[in-house]
């Protein structure tokens, strides 16, 4: 049925309809989603604050990037169309540093959604030299072309054979 005739006449619920053509505008929540992790299993100590961490495998064990958002050269996810998003991160911390912090970088700038000023922490850890598991997710709005990244909100440092991250768009 076209359009024009749907538009000069109302709907009847019961009679039977059969479209055909592209649908556009739709998204598929779930869609441009992907896992990262490191290649290596090594500590990557006394990283500088604001350091993107080196996420740069999607293609084993169960890492994946179904829509190729994720740029295993610069660490970054880029949003292909705008919409809502979710992220997370795990990070495997500790060895050499009393205190880690983690963050999320969209574009170039550090998000924070707590009431330090400086650090800009959504994940920090002060309790000493043990290992330990930092993690964090976020949902936010981000328009096409925004980069989103995992960064160090203070000198940390990580192991990279068990740190991982991703997200997907939800709507």
């Amino acid at each position: 049925m076209a359009l024009s005739k749907i538009q000069a006449e109302s709907m009847n619920l019961a009679d039977t309809y059969a479209f055909s053509g592209t649908v556009s505008g739709t998204s598929v929540a779930g869609s441009n989603a992907f896992c990262a992790r490191t290649s290596v299993t090594a500590w990557q100590s006394t990283v500088a604050d604001g350091t993107i961490l080196l996420f740069n495998d999607v293609s084993t064990g169960d890492c994946f990037d179904t829509d190729g958002v994720y740029n295993t050269s610069t660490y970054k996810f880029t949003a292909p169309a705008t919409g809502v998003y979710t992220f997370w991160f795990s990070v495997y911390t500790a060895e050499n540093e009393a205190a880690n912090g983690f963050t999320f970088l969209k574009n170039s700038t550090k998000l924070n959604f707590s009431l330090t000023a400086n650090n800009k922490y959504i994940s920090f850890s002060g309790v000493g030299t043990a290992d330990h598991i930092q993690t964090a997710s976020i949902i936010l709005p981000l328009t096409s072309g925004d980069t989103m990244a995992v960064v160090t909100a203070e000198q940390s440092d990580y192991y990279k054979g068990r740190s991982q991250w991703g997200g997907c768009r939800l709507a």
